[in-house]
């Protein structure tokens, strides 16, 4: 059994941090509900690139999870909403800050029909502070927090990273913060209210740099891992291609010394200026005398710790990545075979993963209303109002 199996979760999420967040709770055996407006719900749903009908961005974060389409901006489809929130264990939002206060479904509210619920608000900047009702973005909270200044090169503009970095830290942040208050309630019998932030959830992405900064230290030219140093970095090979060193560790360097014939270079792993810069040139000359395949049949008959650098066309057919089920294709039953990514955790030897398909928009309102009490024809009136819709 799943651990979370018999939690009923209230799913209010639009997009990636949200969508991410209560797909792991969903992996891990909850009954996610994802309210969605009858309109079009999650914007995702339409955003390119498509798998079968439907945006392959909702495909990749919404499996195990129901579909229900309800009206919030309407009072009755409040009312309605409120009645789920009387079942339900968690709430999961992630609008702007106090959006919800304003519709009569904020924390305050909702816990005077259900004391005992977990109400996690996943916001840019979390409930306070002077950027709480400022709108960003991934790029935006990235520049911010310091972490696009880090990964400039000299001559360069900041980059623009395809990976949504913040995003993903926000979300689990959030279903970290979901998980310890769901500990607290089996241990206290009070549920509470979970605040996460996007912008928060960068800061294990920087703990390394900000110790070094906090202490006085230099930029990335000085940093360990900033590629300052010959031991930790990227390489181009004498084919184009590109793999990394990570020879941090003093065996992992004299490995690498040993592999290439060079012994006399492991006494200058963390050498001073000139001589650093002269080494990192000299390992750069050397790498470019053999393509990528034939460094890493050498590095790794040497316990080397190295990697190539992988397209994301490469890196889904490496072999460790589908032998472990990092990414892989769940069946629709409309849209065919939809990609997925794989829960980054194992229980007992097993990844949870694929129980059912993402939900069409309002696929399981109908069986939702029905489990808490709604008639057929409660149903049907709703429906006829606009207020829900059946998928």
């Amino acid at each position: 059994m799943l651990p979370l199996t018999g939690y009923k979760i209230l799913d209010l999420s639009l997009r990636l941090p949200g969508s991410l967040c209560t797909q792991i709770l969903a992996d891990l055996g909850a009954d996610v509900v994802k309210v969605e407006d009858p309109g079009g719900g999650d914007p995702f749903r339409q955003t390119p690139p498509l798998a079968g009908s439907t945006g392959s961005f909702f495909q990749i974060t919404n499996r195990n999870k129901r579909g229900l389409a309800l009206d919030l901006k309407i009072q009755r489809g409040r009312e309605v909403f409120l009645r789920l929130a009387e079942k339900a264990d968690i709430l999961f939002e992630n609008f702007r800050a106090g959006a919800l206060d304003g519709m009569g479904l904020g924390y305050e509210q909702i816990r005077k029909v259900n004391p005992q619920i977990i109400y996690c608000s996943l916001t840019g900047f979390g409930p306070g502070g002077p950027y709480r009702d400022r709108p960003a973005h991934d790029l935006d909270f990235m520049a911010l927090s310091g972490l696009l200044h880090i990964l400039k090169r000299d001559g360069q503009l900041p980059p623009v990273p395809e990976s949504q970095i913040a995003g993903a830290g926000g979300g689990i942040s959030a279903a970290l913060g979901i998980l310890a208050a769901v500990v607290r309630r089996e241990r206290t019998g009070e549920g509470g209210r979970v605040d996460a932030a996007v912008f928060d959830g960068l800061v294990p992405f920087l703990g390394l740099v900000m110790a070094q900064r906090m202490t006085g230290g230099g930029d990335n030219r000085e940093s360990l891992v900033g590629g300052a140093y010959a031991c930790y970095n990227v390489y181009e090979t004498g084919d184009g291609k590109y793999l990394t060193l990570g020879c941090l560790e003093e065996k992992f360097w004299k490995a690498f010394c040993r592999a290439v014939g060079r012994d006399d270079l492991a006494p200058d792993q963390f050498a001073p200026e000139p001589r650093r810069s002269a080494l990192l040139d000299e390992v750069r000359a050397l790498i470019r005398q053999r393509n990528q395949r034939e460094w890493m049949e050498l590095f790794e008959s040497h316990g080397v710790c190295f990697a190539p650098v992988n397209s994301p066309e490469e890196a889904l057919q490496d072999r460790h990545a589908i032998h472990t089920g990092l990414w892989f294709r769940g069946k629709h039953p409309r849209d065919g075979e939809v990609p997925q990514q794989g829960l980054p955790v194992r229980l007992s030897g097993v990844r949870p993963g694929w129980r059912s398909h993402p939900p069409a928009l309002g696929e399981h309102t109908r069986e939702i209303l029905a489990e808490i009490g709604f008639d057929g024809a409660e149903i049907d009136d709703l429906i006829t109002l606009g207020i829900i819709r059946c998928g």
